[in-house]
């Protein structure tokens, strides 16, 4: 197993601007918990976030929000990137519409994802769905996300996608376990 970690949208104007709601923000310590076991193994980092344009599909529906080159679309403080860690802009909920995000991951030998970020119902969940197609393996950390819309998106994941859904403090030990098993 090789593993790649991909935070979705953990950008200001999710967090504490346009489109912030109360949960987003309990997502910022386990997201970054998440982030920290990432970078102790050296397993590759992906960051997938918005970068709209005024005349993005989504304006109408969300009003202005991530607008390239603003404030809300930076990474939040304190999951910011690294050298060395990949930083993907979209346009659309999925990660893997219009972008590079499948090209890294391969180039990469990536065979599984690992989702944090905002939110599960919407840009997390139609960048699993993308990842699904492309024959990736799909976990997503549980208090590492939150849900705007579908509260019940768990078990949407799992009957859909059959992805793992894990707490922040189980990943390591998953992918470490996972990656032992596979190599037998």
């Amino acid at each position: 197993m090789r593993p790649a970690l991909i935070i979705v949208d953990m950008l200001n104007d999710f967090i504490d601007g346009a489109l912030a709601t109360p949960e987003a923000k309990s997502t910022v310590s386990p997201a970054r918990r998440v982030l920290e076991v990432f970078r102790s193994n050296g397993w590759p980092v992906v960051y997938v976030n918005d970068a709209h344009y005024p005349t993005d599909i989504e304006m109408p529906l969300w009003g202005p929000h991530a607008m390239k080159g603003t404030r809300g679309a930076e990474v939040y403080s304190g999951l910011a990137p690294r050298q060395g860690e990949y930083v993907i802009e979209k346009h659309t909920y999925s990660g893997f519409y219009g972008t590079a995000l499948d090209h890294v991951l391969r180039s990469l030998g990536v065979d599984t994802v690992v989702l944090v970020g905002l939110d599960a119902d919407i840009c997390v969940r139609h960048t699993a769905a993308d990842a699904f197609f492309r024959g990736y393996k799909v976990v997503v950390v549980r208090d590492a996300v939150a849900a705007r819309i579908d509260k019940d998106w768990e078990t949407y994941y799992k009957k859909v996608y059959g992805a793992a859904v894990l707490d922040s403090d189980e990943v390591e030990s998953y992918l470490k376990a996972s990656q032992s098993s596979t190599a037998r």
